[in-house]
């Protein structure tokens, strides 16, 4: 590991720890005005995992009669 990635790492460390702590002050309710919840201390999107999303999305087949048309 270089040492430019080394600090970016340690970057990316110190950012996601400072969100989380402003993220853990702020209450259920502006949580969820922003598109978070609280689940088991731990802060969470509403949406769920877009990785999860993404892979059930690719394997659900359209009926042929609810296809786009090209026209």
């Amino acid at each position: 590991m270089s040492i430019i990635a080394l600090f970016n790492a340690a970057k990316e460390y110190f950012e996601n720890r400072r969100t989380n702590q402003i993220f853990r002050q702020l209450d259920d309710h502006y949580l969820k005005d922003i598109g978070f919840h609280r689940d088991n201390g731990h802060i969470r999107p509403l949406a769920g995992n877009k990785d999860i999303e993404n892979e059930v999305k690719g394997n659900t087949q359209i009926p042929p009669g609810e296809q786009p048309s090209d026209g």
